[in-house]
């Protein structure tokens, strides 16, 4: 037998050792409420390469995909239910393969019939799999149930490597409680990924009503809202629920104690669900409810039982008190409401023991090197020794990892005048009001600590006042000059990780702030390949904002939005989606979506943002979002409220600091809202506040030359744009060229104007800059319309741009003056121009001077296609 024999025996082999994988599809029960909206979903999303359904355990999950399985029209579809033996790539390929066998999604001449997955060549595996599945006749959905049991990095990269090379017949269909390690920003962008969350699965009221019906249990409409409202549509909750309706004598009474609080709702459960437990695992469950998750070691430590393992795993199986969380399913979580309800009762009844097994957990999770559990536990037991410990300790890992409020919350429990005596802590406070955008606070702090002696531990206390004060200036808004930030000053002597990756962040800002883009780009390559290195999503997520926003400044919408689109995907899956970093991310998104003329995305994208700040005090994001939403409502035809909208905003940022760069993108868009509208006095207030946040740049000299056009004065518009400063923007060179144009055919120069137009057709193509177009010189677009064609390989995007500009109303919007409309509507009437003039009561000459304008701006040289282009253009 030779070597390649030897390996497939051996394959074969390990393949016959692995458990038979679970491909049948689970039973849907006879009280089962069908949601047709999902199915009609899930339907729809069998065309697209990827779906996924995400949300934690007790969303249904599983059955509605098997609902869906049996009940839909897919035809093709296999199912594979995941667990801890499949994670192995070996063991989870040979399931894939077994699942598409046996579910008759390969024929009988397939070559991955016989094919086995050789643990010593994956590459050539992939391959293979990847050529046989491009070969299958029709397309099939591949149902992958419980995905997040896929822990083994070897098995998710060569999941990541199949989606990258995705065969056209292969439809990949996830269920999962958390996100997978999987490029899912990068599906998202490419428009190949569909998701179900949580707040898709939650049951309306309609759904719910079902529900309680199918065990005897219907509610009026406004018992059912209420009922709804507490239990936020979880299934499992109206489940329990229903349990006790189907017997209660006075269900108004009932639902009203049921629905008063969350207090009570958790009494309701403990009364129906733990009354038939035995008194120690009632006892068991107390104890471990000091803590928002447990371990089985953990559980046993806290209930001192050594069957606390096999406690929990029955719990989850039988009830919904507990679940498994976490990727291998290790830890467990009580129901939130239950938890809450032993905790408080705990603390009421025996406060000593509270304590006590506070302190016990604190102890565990230190030893495990958990930190942020060891904080929260060591601050309940109130051990400030043991607080200030793990601060010193761990601190600086924490708020790397954007941990901030478990920071915030140990301080706190320290107390001011621990916090105040000591020069590291205060340090540490500084930090976490600056993450909140208290500057004042910080920079007391600050000062404070630049008056006290380093203190003992080993701290750097040094180094890191170096990073905090250097954020703390970037954030009050620095001279418009590079600061000096020695990184490598600040990382020597320490072997704290994620220090250097602060300081490159840091850097790259601030290089960003002094107008040097090529340093802010190379800082921040290496700061976003470090932070990945380390896992340091929150750092990351800082990286992907600062890239995001140097694409911008260059005209690199795809950058821009690409950065935006990670941004958000890190910010959920870390939670941190009510986070300004959340609402930098989406606004981000909102002006790519703005200057691409997609002004309801934008709108959607401002709205993300605002939701993201919440009611925090940030006048930066805040006047950024109306920035937004301003000039997308403008676009859709709500001008006057969009120049109120972001002339507010600007009058509410008052002092606070803002990029020149931001500064010149906002009021560009302010002005020129001002400038259609006809506002002198506000644009110029624009164009004053503009002056003094950005200087004599080439976004003053633009707007200064936009007012100066629309007030007919052409030379001087041309004459501003030539002595122009330094463009901030690249927006503003395509905008330059346009007003060029626009000068130009209004001195009828056609060549030139062409000149200029193609010129800004070549800047704005790459980034698909398409906004300045739709607010151009009536003249200017139409020069568009007749010159498409001959824009060489800018050409399809010129086409683009028109069909953009036309499903905007931009294609007559200000094309005919009122006058020439008038003549328009008599030359319908087929009256000869003599008559025409009688009418109107001027000369003949003027009547011709008319007709000549309204055939040049509609591109024709006759009065019949005038008539007809103006009635297909909606001007007649």
């Amino acid at each position: 037998m030779g070597p390649t024999d030897r390996n497939e025996e051996a394959a074969r082999r390990s393949a016959d050792r692995i458990p038979h994988p679970k491909i049948a599809v689970p039973h849907v029960p006879a009280g089962f409420v069908r949601r047709e909206p999902l199915l009609d979903r899930l339907e729809d999303a069998a065309a697209t390469p990827v779906m996924m359904v995400c949300a934690p355990a007790g969303y249904g999950k599983t059955l509605l995909l098997a609902d869906w399985f049996t009940a839909t029209a897919v035809p093709a579809k296999a199912w594979l239910s995941l667990d801890g033996n499949d994670n192995t790539p070996a063991r989870f390929w040979t399931a894939i393969l077994r699942a598409l066998r046996e579910h008759g999604i390969l024929p009988q001449e397939s070559p991955l019939r016989t094919v086995v997955p050789d643990p010593n060549d994956t590459a050539g595996f992939l391959a293979e799999l990847t050529d046989g599945l491009e070969a299958l006749p029709d397309p099939f959905c591949l149902v992958l149930d419980d995905f997040h049991e896929v822990v083994d990095q070897e098995t998710l990269h060569g999941i990541a490597t199949l989606l990258r090379h995705q065969p056209e017949p292969l439809r990949l269909v996830l269920s999962s409680r958390l996100d997978p390690p999987l490029p899912l920003a990068r599906l998202r962008l490419q428009e190949r990924l569909r998701t179900l969350r949580a707040s898709d699965l939650r049951f309306s009221e309609s759904d719910a009503a079902a529900l309680l019906e199918t065990s005897g249990v219907r509610l009026t409409s406004r018992q059912l809202r209420r009922l709804i409202e507490q239990t936020d549509g979880w299934a499992a909750g109206l489940r329990l629920a229903a349990r006790s309706l189907r017997q209660a004598s006075d269900r108004n009474a009932f639902l009203e104690d049921f629905a008063c609080d969350d207090r009570a709702v958790a009494d309701y459960l403990v009364g129906e669900v733990l009354a038939g437990l035995p008194e120690e695992t009632k006892e068991f469950l107390a104890a471990v409810s000091v803590c928002d998750e447990v371990a089985p070691s953990l559980a046993t430590v806290l209930s001192s039982r050594e069957d606390a393992g096999v406690i929990l795993d029955e719990l989850e199986r039988e009830s919904s008190l507990v679940m498994g969380v976490g990727r291998e399913r290790h830890w467990y979580r009580l129901h939130p409401l239950l938890r809450s309800y032993l905790r408080g009762d705990l603390d009421r009844r025996l406060p000593d023991r509270a304590v006590e097994l506070n302190h016990t957990a604190a102890t565990w999770f230190a030893a495990e090197e958990l930190p942020r559990e060891a904080l929260d536990h060591a601050a309940r037991a109130e051990e400030t020794e043991t607080v200030m410990t793990l601060l010193r300790d761990h601190a600086v890992g924490l708020l790397l990892h954007g941990e901030h409020d478990i920071v915030r919350q140990a301080l706190s429990a320290a107390g001011c005048a621990v916090v105040e005596g000591d020069a590291w802590l205060t340090l540490l406070a500084a930090l976490t009001h600056l993450e909140r955008d208290e500057l004042g606070l910080a920079g007391a702090y600050l000062a404070r600590v630049g008056m006290m002696p380093e203190g003992d531990g080993g701290m750097p206390v040094g180094s890191v006042h170096q990073l905090v004060t250097a954020t703390y200036e970037l954030l009050r808004g620095g001279p418009r000059r590079r600061a000096s930030l020695d990184w490598h000053g600040v990382v020597a002597g320490h072997d704290r990780p994620g220090l250097e990756t602060w300081a490159r962040v840091v850097a790259g800002w601030t290089s960003l702030w002094a107008g040097d883009r090529s340093t802010a780009r190379h800082e921040l390559d290496v700061a976003i390949r470090m932070a990945r290195d380390l896992g340091l999503d929150y750092l990351a997520l800082h990286v992907l904002l600062a890239r995001g926003t140097a694409a911008g400044f260059d005209g690199d919408l795809a950058g821009l939005a690409d950065a935006a689109g990670e941004a958000v995907a890190i910010a959920e899956g870390n939670g941190w989606s009510q986070s300004t970093c959340s609402a930098g991310a989406h606004l981000m998104l909102g002006f790519a979506h703005l200057l691409r003329l997609r002004p309801e995305a934008a709108v959607a994208e401002a709205g993300a943002a605002k939701s993201a700040i919440g009611g925090a005090p940030t006048p930066r994001l805040s006047y950024l979002a109306a920035v937004a939403e301003g000039g997308a409502r403008f676009d859709l035809g709500d001008r006057q409220a969009a120049l109120q909208l972001v002339g507010q905003a600007r009058r509410t940022l008052a002092d606070h600091s803002l990029l020149p760069e931001l500064a010149a993108a906002g009021a560009l868009v302010e002005l020129r809202c001002a400038v259609l509208l006809g506002e002198e006095a506000t644009a110029g207030e624009v164009l004053r506040w503009t002056y003094r946040r950005a200087g004599a740049t080439a976004e003053f000299a633009l707007m200064t030359a936009w007012a100066q056009f629309a007030r007919g004065s052409l030379g001087r518009a041309v004459r501003t744009l030539d002595g122009a400063g330094p463009a901030l923007l690249t927006e503003t060179l395509v905008e330059g060229h346009l007003l060029r144009s626009a000068v130009a055919i209004h001195s009828a120069q056609r060549t030139r104007a062409r000149g200029e137009l193609e010129e800004a057709v070549r800047l704005a193509e790459p980034a698909e800059l398409i906004r300045p177009f739709r607010w151009a010189d009536p003249l200017v677009r139409q020069l568009l319309v007749d010159q498409i064609g001959s824009f060489g390989a800018a050409d399809a995007f010129a086409a683009g741009v028109r069909l953009a500009v036309v499903a905007s109303g931009g294609d007559h919007d200000g094309l005919l003056t009122e006058r020439e409309q008038t003549v328009l509507s008599h030359l319908g009437a087929q009256r000869s121009l003599d008559e025409v003039a009688t009418d109107l009561s001027v000369s003949v000459n003027t009547i011709k001077t008319h007709v000549r304008a309204i055939y040049a701006k509609l591109g024709v040289n006759n009065r019949r296609a005038a008539v007809l282009t103006a009635r297909e253009r909606g001007l007649a």
